[in-house]
């Protein structure tokens, strides 16, 4: 996990890290050095700077300030002049005044143009100007609360990663647009952790949250988040109570439910279908809860549902022409097959009952059906079906982002990975588009967001609405939209 550390603890710019390391290492060797030709050494003089010197490593930068001018303003020149002027300018930045910075040493270069320290208090003003410019355009700060423990780590990082890669290529094309900043949480894959550390990112200013991991942590955060009045958007979570009732929670996840509802949506209105026979496995919920979304979405567009069936074993779908009857399944436009994800047996097997019985009625489903090899027998019944996550790996855009990934964590990028990075650049698209906005008002009302492994699209509610519906036709998967 020391990527995944080191990434959590960096500043954005690397000009920030750049003027650290000068301070840390630089400042003091510069200031101890003496003129060639030494200037007069005045004890009280020397005494005040090595009580700036102990200020200035302590943190206390206000302190040191005020000490470095005491031996410029009340002392003739001495031997710690100059080098009181350098740490001066350095005090000052190191607490945050890049101006008065970038003031002080231009003046110190002027007026000593010949000292020793006048490269190292360019360098340093060059820096306070960055700095500075930085402060004014802003920065995005990006909570992420996600589990960190073993047995969550892998599945964090290669999320993390997809994030990273994210806040890396906007920071490094910003141009003048605010840069952003990475502010990590470990959630523990705990309740109270969860809420505990989205309030932590909250009292920190942050502008939205991505996470946790899991809906039952989820849930928890959503409380805290909802009681802060900070965006929190949960990659993965599916279940309804993360978001239901709440005004700044989001799931970029589709919940089951709502997963039936949009192929229900598509069936009526793309498909053009108005009948419907509905079968689900007793005890599967989420099947069920598929169907009953399904259901719900088809009677609201009018559409007519003959049957709603629950099937009381497993066994059941490989003899569906038993158990509902072959008439039962002919008479309608299409069944809705909500299949549990048992692989290619259960899919054959229910398809294969059918074609024996004669039955060709048009077969409709989820995300169990994608990708299965019997694309033959399931054109027979061009099979279409909803998917939340697809990758086409023909596109250069992806190819690039594969790429990128390898050389980060030297593994191809997994769902999480495109899954991290689908729902940074979403979230930094929005948030760069309406900086002055209520975040939760932008997310509700964003366009369609087309990444590379999911879309996003809130469709005016706090769940993503978003998907890709699937046909087998002719031997083939087609991606219909």
């Amino acid at each position: 996990m020391e990527m995944l550390e080191h990434g959590m603890r960096a500043r954005v710019g690397l000009a920030v890290i750049f003027v650290l390391l000068a301070v840390l290492f630089g400042g003091r060797s510069a200031a101890a050095q003496e003129l060639r030709t030494p200037p007069p050494r005045i004890e009280a003089a020397e005494e005040v700077f090595s009580e700036g010197l102990e200020a200035f490593d302590a943190g206390d930068y206000g302190r040191a300030f005020r000490l470095f001018r005491v031996v410029i303003d009340q002392y003739p020149f001495n031997r710690k002049t100059t080098a009181a002027w350098l740490m001066s300018g350095k005090a000052l930045y190191r607490n945050g005044a890049y101006e008065r910075a970038a003031a002080l040493l231009k003046t110190f270069v002027e007026k000593y143009p010949d000292s020793r320290y006048v490269a190292e208090a360019e360098r340093t003003r060059r820096f306070a100007l960055e700095a500075l410019a930085e402060a004014r355009r802003g920065v995005i700060n990006l909570g992420i609360a996600l589990p960190l423990d073993a047995q969550d780590a892998a599945r964090t990082q290669a999320l993390f990663n997809g994030i990273r890669l994210a806040v890396e290529e906007h920071n490094r094309t910003a141009g003048d647009a605010p840069l952003v900043r990475m502010v990590f949480r470990n959630t523990h894959n705990d309740r109270r952790q969860a809420a505990e550390q989205v309030r932590a990112l909250a009292a920190e200013g942050v502008d939205v949250i991505i996470g946790p991991l899991y809906s039952d942590e989820a849930v928890a955060a959503a409380g805290a988040a909802e009681r802060a009045r900070v965006a929190l958007v949960t990659p993965l979570a599916t279940d309804e109570a993360v978001s239901a009732g709440r005004r700044y929670v989001f799931q970029a996840n589709p919940t089951i439910t709502r997963r039936g509802r949009m192929m229900a949506r598509f069936a009526v209105n793309g498909l053009r279908i108005r009948d419907f026979g509905i079968i689900a496995e007793l005890n599967d919920s989420v099947g069920e809860r598929m169907a009953e979304g399904f259901q719900d979405e088809a009677l609201r567009l009018g559409a007519t549902v003959q049957y709603f069936e629950l099937l009381p074993e497993a066994r059941d779908w490989h003899r569906l022409p038993e158990v509902i009857g072959v008439d039962s399944l002919s008479e309608v436009g299409a069944l809705y097959l909500p299949i549990p994800p048992d692989g290619v047996a259960l899919a054959d097997g229910v398809l294969s009952g059918l074609e024996h019985a004669g039955v060709t009625t048009r077969v409709l489903g989820g995300k169990t059906w994608h990708d299965l090899p019997i694309t033959a027998r399931a054109s027979l019944f061009q099979v279409t079906y909803t998917n939340d996550f697809f990758v086409d790996h023909g596109r250069s855009e992806v190819q690039r982002f594969e790429r990128r990934y390898r050389a980060l964590s030297e593994a191809p990028p997994n769902r999480l990975a495109f899954t991290g990075y689908d729902v940074a650049r979403f979230l930094l698209r929005e948030r760069l588009a309406h900086p002055g906005d209520g975040f939760e008002k932008t997310l509700r009302q964003a366009p369609r967001y087309e990444g590379l492994g999911m879309r996003i699209h809130f469709n005016g509610s706090n769940v993503n609405e978003a998907l890709f519906y699937h046909r087998y036709r002719d031997g083939k998967l087609q991606l219909l939209r």
